[in-house]
This record gives C-alpha cells, structure tokens and sequence, in this order.
C-alpha cells in the first residue's frame, strides 16, 4: 500500500468501513429476535437498497441502514448454511471473516512505514490463514473442505479490499463521497459485480 495518506477523508473511510462490520454484528443479533418471515422481508429490502444506491451513488447517512440490514441477510444466510454445514463450521467462519476485515481496516488507518506493496499483499494473506488455520486446530468444523473454500472465498475478499484500500489512498475523495466509498469498500466485490453489469449494458446500446 505505500506509505499512508494522512488525508482525514481516507481515515474516515476506513473508520466509516468498521463501523458498517459492528452495524453487522448488531444486524446479526437483531435478527435473532425477529420471526423468519420478517429476516426474508428485510434481507429483500437490503438488497434493493445496495442495487439503488450504487445505481445513484448516494452518499446520505441512510447508507448506514444498509450494513445493519446486511446483518440481517447474513443470519439468514447462516440458518440455512448451518442446517447443511453445522453451527460450529459457520459461526466460527462468519466471526473469522469479520476479524480478518477489522484487522485489515485497523492496519490501514496506523500503517506509515514504506513497505514494497507485494509485502502487504502477503500480510494479508497471513492473516486469512492464521485466522482459518485456528479454526481449522480449536474448531471442531464439519467439513474441512468447506473450511477451506470458506478461507479462499475471504481471502479473495480481502486481498481486492487491500486493492481497493490502495486506491482509496491514491485517489481525491470529496466530503460528500465519504460514505459512498466506505459502503464500496465494504461491499466491494457486490458493487463491481453493479459496476460490470452497467458497463455491459451501456456497452450494447
């Protein structure tokens, strides 16, 4: 990543970025305590909002509902994995994913010594594996294949955040596109999927 801006507006980004992942965690727990027909309704609402706002780029303080509502969908995505995977495999997945982005968001904001960007990039592949390889030793998973799917999908995740991160750094972000970026960056590879799709489409007409 180089050396780190100390533009206020990419701190800001990355504290917005671990904001959204506790807004998670807090969904996640809300969502024990709805009925499942409610978990469906508003992980449907989560996913219109995410299209809508990347569709218009809105940069309101109501993209914070977003990550609570992702919260949300991510429980019901685990009560159906576990039927399938068990608890113990997932839950200890979904919690090792959320360690993996807080670390990276935290070494983004204090990182200020020059290091080669292949040496980041290594990092983090570091800690996808330590974070996988400890619940490979004190987990009693399931399935270690799906164990270790789960731990290339996340590092795929975090090694694009990394990407992201370093673009973030290098490019002027405007106070209005603070929480814009940050929902980008926490939805990353969700918004280049967006980004691809509109691409396509103005490609063809």
């Amino acid at each position: 990543m180089g050396q780190i801006s100390r533009n206020r507006n990419y701190d800001l980004i990355l504290k917005h970025f671990i904001l959204m992942w506790v807004l998670t965690v807090i969904g996640v727990l809300f969502a024990l305590l709805l009925p499942i027909s409610v978990v469906i309704l508003l992980s449907i609402i989560c996913i219109g909002m995410i299209v809508i706002t990347f569709l218009m780029r809105l940069g309101s303080a109501i993209i914070f509902i977003i990550p609570f509502l992702m919260g949300i969908l991510h429980f019901l995505l685990l009560v159906i994995l576990i039927e399938w995977l068990g608890a113990a495999l997932v839950v200890s997945v979904f919690i090792g994913t959320i360690i993996v982005f807080l670390l990276l968001a935290f070494i983004g904001m204090r990182y200020i010594i020059v290091v080669a960007d292949v040496l980041i990039y290594f990092f983090t592949v570091l800690i996808v594996f330590v974070v996988f390889g400890f619940i490979y030793i004190f987990i009693p998973v399931s399935s270690t294949f799906f164990l270790v799917v789960a731990g290339i999908i996340v590092l795929a995740f975090a090694l694009y955040t990394v990407y992201e991160i370093d673009l973030m750094r290098n490019y002027y972000i405007r106070e209005s596109e603070i929480l814009f970026f940050a929902l980008r960056l926490y939805l990353n590879l969700i918004y280049l999927v967006i980004e691809l799709g509109i691409s396509s489409k103005k490609f063809r007409f």
